[in-house]
């Protein structure tokens, strides 16, 4: 009888109807969170550009300001210092490998230009002299491919370890272009906030692999200090490694506001920063690798109020090097 009254589907469309019917309030309530966010607090975002990082400051009652970029000689550094990536990726890394448009003449004559340009580049004797070596290892392995060999694997191993101490040399150079000119960015605005600095909110986008010692993110930290660090310090990782100053706003403001619930039925905003079914299932997750005699892999959990930096940080947790300087080492 009650099949007859309200069929399955009918029963189904009913209940997913009141998550539908959330998701439009949620989405209403959010543009006026972030109305109220932005009138209540300063907000920095500092997103990967690919040139060293773009950060905007969001200040109350004012259009947002956008920092200066990198010097250009940021980018100058990590062109030189990218540059055996493509000489490797033209010796192929597999045996069905195979070059693009741009073959080994293609990348010799863009070399020699790059050669050619490193005197203007206003480069200290240091890195001219780290670049130079660099794109001549790159020559080398590149006429060898313009004469329609394929290196071996031994060869292409002993061009990566020959490229690593000028490699690593320029994006030090690089990293301290970049580091310095966020720090200074940072000191001015600090000293024009005031007390408002410790209110800010700070939001920063990252790939997966730029998550880990991510530059901007260790940067902001430096200014607001570790108990902000997933409180108002957040790093977002996004499915691309560029975003929008507009996105990350709106994932910004979606922790915030959630941070009320969290209040109101846990007693805890923070609660709301993760997965709210994360604990249920871990605890489901064990009784099923229970029943099938295996032992669940399972993270200890730490605080909801954690201030710990966003990434692996024991050092006892794995084998080997965890810097690029200490593989030099081994």
């Amino acid at each position: 009888m009650t099949d007859d009254v309200n069929p399955p589907d009918e029963a189904a469309r009913a209940a997913l109807s009141l998550n539908e019917v959330m998701k439009e309030i949620y989405a209403d309530a959010h543009r006026e969170h972030r109305e109220r966010l932005l009138a209540s607090a300063p907000i920095v975002l500092a997103l990967f550009d690919g040139a060293g990082g773009r950060m905007l400051l969001h200040r109350p009652g004012l259009p947002p300001e956008t920092a200066p970029p990198v010097p250009p000689a940021y980018g100058h550094l990590k062109a030189l210092a990218h540059s055996p990536v493509a000489v490797f990726g033209l010796a192929g890394v597999g045996p069905g490998a195979r070059p693009g448009r741009m073959g080994p003449r293609g990348l010799i004559e863009a070399q020699d230009r790059a050669r050619r340009a490193l005197p203007d580049l206003g480069l200290t004797p240091g890195d001219r002299a780290a670049a130079g070596s660099l794109l001549g290892l790159n020559q080398t392995l590149l006429a060898l491919l313009a004469e329609g060999r394929v290196p071996t694997a031994a060869e292409l191993e002993r061009f990566g370890l020959s490229c690593r101490p000028h490699v690593l040399h320029l994006i030090g150079s690089a990293a301290t272009f970049q580091v310095e000119h966020w720090t200074g960015v940072l000191d001015r605005w600090q000293t024009d906030l005031g007390d408002a600095w410790e209110g800010l909110y700070a939001a920063v986008n990252t790939l997966y692999v730029t998550r880990q010692k991510n530059v901007l993110f260790t940067v902001l930290a430096q200014y607001l200090g570790p108990e902000a660090i997933g409180d108002r310090l957040l790093l977002f990782e996004t499915p691309r490694f560029t975003t929008d100053p507009d996105t990350l706003l709106d994932l910004l403001t979606r922790v915030v506001a959630d941070r009320d619930l969290g209040r109101a039925f846990f007693g805890r905003g923070r609660v709301m920063d993760v997965e709210i079914m994360g604990d249920a299932a871990r605890d489901a997750v064990r009784a099923a690798m229970h029943r099938r005699g295996r032992k669940a892999v399972l993270p200890t959990p730490a605080p909801y109020d954690t201030g710990q930096w966003p990434w692996a940080t024991d050092p006892t947790a794995g084998t080997g090097p965890a810097t690029l300087d200490a593989l030099g080492e081994e």
